[in-house]
């Protein structure tokens, strides 16, 4: 009895011990608001319609555990479907459920790896807490983790490849099971599982094998070492002429007949912007203080990287070689091959790490710089509390008007697919237009017409499929002949339910025909 009260002592000693340290209190607080905050917005959106995409993959895991039959509109890949039909088998088709184990837990597990990879990375605690602070208010990343999306899986992957390359690569330390003898295994599994989860998510990628490349030069240019790379270079290039998939990924990202994407590089001002207008885009600036003071720090010892090796010495400077790497790396291939003019912040999630960490060099080193003249060790740590208060204070409340005002958007696609399947039989056929949401709501036969060139092949598509139900709405684009067909076919074609615009009901959105045939 005695040695148990000595026991619960001594952790007690401990925790208050911990708890003693300001950054372990302040990982506490922070850790409790972000929970708190997507807790909040979780209970806001746990019902809200899925859209086309989330439907995609939602339709596609119905469809893996038998309970639909569902062609496949585009490419997405397989494995985030398969993870969600585990639900489906298991007889859980409660949204709520799902989107609180596969979205909502993964959002808090990418947070909390932010610090502990970016804590790897940089000595200075402060970078790592201001870096999951960002992370956790970022307006983009907390609206799209109460979507039925990969992102938040697909950064966990990249997260614990880059954690494996410093903790078990660098530093030769164990992570849990992972040895540091077998960590280039493990980044190769995690990168490769981050893929498979969101393609789009390879891009960080290149940054992680030029930085490999940087660390082995001395292994890798030699006679052996050029040998292995003309062997990868050759099973490279026969992948690509015997296999489809190289190809097809190829034709999805690479678009060399348009003009450069410049407008990518204000991918950084969209993640920052100010939506308030008495607050600067303080974030943003940080970001370039942050990018500026690195790039020539690292620009004059740039002879490091002549001596750069496999172990924990200079580890800042190999950080901040590897975060340029990874920002400049992206950016590339945005600029130079998807070329992209027209693009959503999300699909720049993959340089987050360096963007997170750049910024908080840049809030840290501007503080400490007035901090400095004011001569007062107290004013510098306040500004950090301030700068990150009206950043996160931005953010939050341009992710909140965004999830606030989507929170009710296509829920008149997911009603008339319920009330469909509520009032018809299973074998029932739709014809419709926004055809994955209607197939993972209804669970009918859906078809869709948007590949139908006229009304004259749309009337022999009726002939054949014998459809009983006929979907119009604002939701998608429409074939342009589909309103004459409408108003030529009034006779065969019944309203049985109809969702308006306005609360006056002069102004449809959606409408739900019912088609009669002659016998």
């Amino acid at each position: 009895m005695e040695k148990e009260n000595k026991l619960i002592s001594g952790k007690k000693e401990k925790i208050i011990s911990w708890f003693k340290d300001p950054y372990n209190l302040v990982f506490v607080l922070a850790i409790v608001f972000i929970v708190g905050l997507r807790f909040y917005y979780f209970t806001l959106t746990k019902n809200q319609p899925i859209w086309w995409d989330e439907s995609e993959y939602m339709s596609k895991a119905k469809a893996i555990a038998g309970l639909v039959e569902y062609q496949s509109v585009s490419i997405r890949s397989p494995l985030f479907p398969g993870l969600m039909s585990i639900f489906f088998f298991l007889g859980i088709t409660n949204e709520v459920v799902m989107r609180f184990l596969a979205l909502f837990l993964p959002s808090i597990i990418v947070v909390l790896l932010t610090y502990f990879l970016v804590k790897q990375m940089y000595p200075d605690k402060r970078v790592a807490l201001i870096s999951m602070i960002l992370m956790g208010v970022l307006w983009e990343h907390l609206f799209y983790s109460n979507r039925f999306h990969t992102e938040n899986i697909a950064l966990i992957f990249e997260f614990l490849a880059i954690l494996v390359l410093y903790q078990c690569y660098f530093k030769k330390q164990e992570l849990y099971f992972i040895k540091a003898k077998y960590s280039l295994i493990y980044v190769l599994l995690f990168t490769v599982l981050s893929f498979l989860f969101r393609p789009g998510n390879i891009l960080f990628a290149p940054a992680i094998i030029l930085f490999l490349i940087i660390v082995n030069k001395d292994k890798i240019f030699n006679k052996k070492g050029l040998i292995g790379l003309i062997i990868f270079a050759f099973l490279l290039i026969c992948s690509f002429i015997f296999t489809n998939i190289p190809q097809s990924f190829l034709n999805q990202y690479l678009h060399l007949d348009v003009p450069l994407g410049w407008n990518s590089l204000t991918v950084f001002y969209g993640f920052f912007q100010s939506v308030i207008s008495p607050i600067p885009s303080i974030l943003f600036y940080a970001l370039l203080i942050g990018f500026i003071v690195i790039l020539f720090k690292s620009s004059i010892i740039l002879d490091k990287i002549k001596s750069i090796k496999v172990d924990s010495e200079d580890l800042e400077f190999k950080s901040n070689i590897f975060n340029l790497l990874l920002i400049l790396t992206v950016l590339f291939i945005f600029v130079f091959i998807m070329r992209a003019t027209i693009f959503e912040y999300r699909w720049f999630f993959p340089l987050l790490p360096a963007m997170l960490a750049f910024t908080s060099k840049g809030i840290i080193f501007f503080s400490n710089f007035i901090g400095s003249i004011t001569k007062s060790k107290y004013f510098s740590a306040i500004l950090v509390l301030l700068i990150l208060f009206f950043g996160a204070y931005n953010q939050v409340v341009h992710a909140d008007s965004i999830i606030k005002v989507k929170v009710d958007s296509y829920s008149e696609v997911r009603d008339a697919a319920i009330w469909a399947k509520q009032n018809y039989d299973k074998s029932e056929e739709i014809l419709t237009i926004s055809y994955p949401q209607t197939v993972y709501y209804s669970e009918m036969n859906v078809l869709s017409y948007s590949e139908i060139a006229s009304s004259s092949d749309f009337d022999e598509f009726l002939n054949i499929n014998k459809p009983k139900l006929l979907e119009i709405s604002g939701f998608e684009n429409h074939p342009s002949w589909i309103n004459d067909w409408i108003a030529d076919n009034e006779k065969r074609i019944t309203p049985v339910r109809v969702y308006f615009a306005d609360e006056s009901q002069q102004q449809p959105l959606l409408i739900l025909y019912e088609i009669s045939y002659d016998s």
